[in-house]
């Protein structure tokens, strides 16, 4: 008879094994898997505008006329359609925007890394050497997105498989442990039990 341990045991290898399913296909596959999320959301997307013309389409006939409705209906379900056609380019959008806003703070760090140097202080270089770091950063994610995004699933594939991986480990050894200690229970009980038939 399963027990609730038992039960929370399983669950959690199944959980295990899963988050290192997803690590594998984040690493093999970063394209695909960022396909994938452009599909996923350019889906709901589309289902969004679908609700808001059939919401359109119900007050018509109930007599209450909603024209934003139908307007932001048929503008979301373009819009779905456009990332769902076109999901590299939506992907290469959101590492440009992230992009400039740390090649911005790039330009004031080195801004302010000027002033520091104005004030006479003597290891200045290095606010100079990570403010331009972090501009370099910037200026790579804005010149190469697709390849920043490649980059950033591969790098949360390996730490899902790193996460995923420890706890399986985790799951054998303590399996393990546990049937050692269950081992010596029963042996310890079979002495006990011994004892008093060969007195």
């Amino acid at each position: 008879m399963r027990t609730f341990v038992d039960d929370l045991k399983h669950n959690y290898f199944l959980t295990t094994i899963l988050t290192v399913i997803v690590g594998l296909v984040l690493v093999i596959w970063p394209d695909i898997s960022g396909k994938i999320l452009c599909y996923t959301l350019g889906a709901a997307v589309i289902l969004m505008g679908v609700i808001q013309l059939i919401g359109f389409l119900r007050g018509e006939r109930l007599g209450i006329v909603n024209k934003f409705s139908v307007f932001m209906g048929i503008i979301l379900v373009i819009l779905g359609i456009f990332v769902c056609a076109n999901p590299q380019t939506v992907l290469s959008i959101i590492p440009v925007v992230v992009g400039i806003v740390i090649l911005m703070h790039g330009c004031m760090d080195i801004a302010y890394t000027l002033d520091i140097k104005n004030t006479g202080a003597a290891r200045w270089w290095i606010a100079l050497l990570a403010a331009v770091i972090t501009f370099v950063f910037g200026l790579l994610l804005v010149l190469h997105p697709y390849f920043a995004f490649e980059m950033t699933m591969t790098i949360l594939g390996i730490a899902l498989l790193y996460d995923g991986g420890s706890d399986l480990a985790l799951i054998i050894v303590a399996e393990y442990k546990q049937r050692q200690s269950d081992k010596r229970v029963r042996e310890f009980a079979q002495n006990v039990e011994a004892g008093p038939k060969n007195k």
